[in-house]
């Protein structure tokens, strides 16, 4: 039974290495500022505004409604040594296809002529992670049962969330030198997670089996607001901008639990299944600063930000009931918890002005992880789980085109998120060879990409489209 329970706790591991669940940067919002990997705050010059300086919403001459803007992923995911089969064994994973994008637009209030308003809908994260092994053998790998043994196994990780964001802006200037702006969002957060194992043995005369479960779900609605000032002079674009903690709405969740284990002699059978919903949720979001310059040089404008996160003191984001096993009488109480280091990210990028209408960006941003190092209870039995898990720094690079047409700006160009690191080895099943199982010395490397291709069209007549029929409606136009 030890080298069962081993192999259950190693396969936790998996959830520690490979999820994006604790980094602030991992998304940019807005076409140009995509190619530019966040370096934008004191110079973003489209509707990513509304995210990165509200007030610079003021100090854009064509502010452009986005009307479409593709964006493609894909994400390539290599574990080296991933089950400890041989020496070169490895997991492989690819996937390709949409990213999410901003979807934006500004309007204007009859009367506030110095006034600048715009809403955006934009996703600030998502993930999708699964990864799944398996494996069996043949041997003598079950002490109590006797003989040798048919094995086999099956491990699996999920992690899914999206973190949608719904927002207004205001901004104001009154000399086009500087301004002040400040955008709402109300935030929906809905996050789930689920790690399985399922082990089975059989001696010509015995079936042993192992089954467990352990899964969360949850989702939250707040709200957060962003204050901004900017400021432009000839040479030299700056801004600042504060990010409010999340206000929390409302939330809920859900646990769920089981455990079975049979037919191993002299070994007790367990039967442990509980399932609790409507459990409250709160989820908690750092203050930040972010501030930025873009300064003309050589005939472009070299531009970087930083944005500053504060840390997150352990919380409990969820907690249920204590509950007792049917078949053990041990006493359960899931627990989902969070704890947040303070990070500081920045960002650099150039623009290249080839031309009046042809511009090019290159750019390099860091990704910290805010995620915490502290040892988690691996044990089956426990019920005590981490949200935020991924510890590992990610490094953004981006460039591509602009073409400023007259009817339209077109976006091209491509963004790489990357990370490599080791990591115990997550999986790790019998070889059939009477060998031990875990090695102490031995390591997995996790190498993930991201790959974004980037299509996007502004328009920055439509803003005048709208008031033609503005005046038409209102009869303004006669």
């Amino acid at each position: 039974m030890k080298k069962i329970q081993l192999i259950l706790s190693l396969s936790l591991l998996i959830q520690l290495g490979i999820a994006q669940d604790a980094h602030y940067w991992t998304e940019q919002f807005g076409t140009k500022s995509m190619l530019l990997s966040n370096s934008v705050v004191g110079v973003v010059e489209d509707l990513g505004a509304v995210y990165y300086n509200p007030a610079r919403l003021a100090l854009i001459d064509n502010a452009a409604f986005v009307i479409s803007g593709k964006v493609y992923e894909l994400n390539k995911l290599n574990v080296a040594n991933a089950t400890g089969d041989n020496a070169g064994a490895s997991q492989n994973s690819s996937d390709f296809g949409g990213a999410p994008s901003l979807v934006a637009g500004t309007f204007s209030i009859k009367g506030w002529d110095n006034h600048n308003f715009a809403y955006a809908f934009l996703t600030r994260r998502r993930m999708n992670m699964n990864l799944n092994g398996m494996s069996d053998a043949y041997g003598s790998l079950i002490d109590p049962l006797p003989g040798d043994e048919y094995f086999s196994g099956e491990l699996g990780i999920s992690k899914q969330f999206t973190e949608e964001w719904i927002g207004g802006t205001w901004s104001y200037s009154k000399n086009k030198r500087y301004s002040v702006g400040v955008t709402g969002f109300v935030t929906i957060r809905n996050q789930e997670s689920k790690s399985t194992s399922q082990l089975q043995a059989y001696n010509n005369e015995d079936v042993a089996t192992y089954y467990n479960r352990k899964s969360y779900s949850f989702s939250n609605y707040g709200l957060l607001f962003k204050i901004a000032g900017a400021a432009k002079y000839e040479k030299l674009d700056i801004g600042i901008t504060f990010t409010t903690p999340t206000m929390g709405l409302s939330g809920s969740g859900s646990f769920r639990y089981e455990q079975y284990f049979s037919a191993i002699p002299g070994s007790d059978e367990i039967y442990v299944r509980n399932l609790q919903k409507g459990v409250q949720s709160t989820f908690k979001t750092p203050m930040s600063v972010a501030v930025g310059f873009g300064y003309k040089l050589f005939g472009g404008t070299l531009m970087a930000s930083a944005e500053y996160y504060t840390s997150i003191d352990q919380y409990n984001l969820m907690q249920g009931t204590e509950f007792i096993g049917q078949s053990n009488n041990l006493s359960y109480t899931p627990v989902l918890y969070d704890h947040l280091e303070s990070v500081t990210n920045f960002g650099i990028g150039y623009n290249f002005v080839f031309s009046e209408r042809v511009n090019g960006y290159i750019s390099y941003s860091t990704d910290y992880s805010a995620s915490t190092e502290e040892n988690q209870n691996l044990d089956d039995n426990s019920m005590y789980l981490k949200a935020s898990t991924f510890t590992s720094d990610i490094n953004h690079f981006g460039g591509g085109i602009v073409l400023n047409l007259k009817k339209a700006d077109i976006t091209l160009g491509a963004t790489l998120a990357t990370s490599s690191y080791k990591m115990e080895r997550p999986i790790d099943f019998p070889d059939g060879n009477g060998g031990s199982i875990v090695d102490p010395d031995e390591y997995s490397k996790v190498n993930w990409n991201r790959w974004r291709f980037i299509v996007g069209i502004s328009v920055p007549f439509v803003n005048d489209i709208a008031k033609k029929w503005e005046n038409k409606l209102t009869g303004e136009d006669k």
